[in-house]
């Protein structure tokens, strides 16, 4: 069996706090009256259960899910492939070992605190892991601006990135960055929860033919359930 990378744990502030929160409330049960005391363990289990959610899809949805998203994309091996936002690597490692001989830059500005280990050094660290270095490079750069020339390759993925665009038009210069690097003929694949429709149409505005798709994966959904309500993960799809 092949070692894998270690792509992290999302949004580590976020289970952090819920980790204190749960507690918490089942260390004010023991405060309360008996008759109070269930209101302090549903809302420290309910806290619990939402950082469990996130570390699970962190170690085990996300690990799926990145093959779901790369099963959108028609592979022939020898495609140039970015991934915008590219985290530890995820897709960039995912990828690559679609590939053959062909070539996947992982790009991203690196933000501290959204993933547990979050720069380029990992991407790298990753690809080695799972045998892939030939395969793979990184790259910095801002998604609303990206750093390549017009038709540059044949294949653009992104992982939960689009909702952490700020505004719409962040979201727009995005859609349009991506249809711009896209050659002709190329795919572009893309998961997020929110802002998916915007992202179809603005593709469609720059020449990519895009679809949304409706996840169904069962584990991840468990991630969703536990975290606050079933969230509705859409891929974007589509070709230039």
């Amino acid at each position: 069996m092949k070692a894998k990378g270690n792509y992290g744990v999302d949004s580590p502030l976020i289970v952090g706090t819920l980790c204190i929160l749960g507690l918490a409330g089942v260390g004010v049960a023991y405060l309360l009256s008996s008759a109070w005391r269930w209101v302090g363990y549903v809302a420290g289990v309910y806290f619990l259960l939402g950082a469990a959610g996130m570390l699970f899809y962190s170690k085990v949805g996300k690990l799926t899910l990145r093959e779901r998203l790369l099963d959108q994309i028609q592979w022939k091996g020898n495609e140039r492939v970015l991934d915008v936002g590219c985290g530890r690597g995820l897709l960039t490692v995912g990828a690559a070992r679609r590939l053959l001989n062909g070539k996947v830059v992982g790009m991203d500005v690196w933000k501290r605190g959204a993933i547990t280990g979050n720069r380029a050094h990992s991407v790298l660290e990753n690809a080695r892991i799972e045998q892939v270095s030939d395969r793979v490079e990184v790259k910095e750069g801002d998604a609303r601006e990206l750093p390549f020339g017009n038709e540059t390759f044949d294949v653009v993925v992104s992982n939960f990135v689009v909702h952490e665009m700020n505004s719409r038009q962040d979201r727009d210069a995005m859609m349009s960055e991506v249809a711009r690097v896209l050659k002709p003929e190329g795919q572009v694949a893309l998961v997020d929860f929110v802002f998916t429709g915007q992202c179809v149409v603005e593709l469609r505005k720059h020449g990519v033919n895009a679809t949304r798709v409706r996840d169904k994966f069962v584990s991840f959904w468990i991630s969703a359930i536990l975290n606050f309500g079933a969230v509705k993960t859409y891929y974007v799809v589509g070709r230039k």
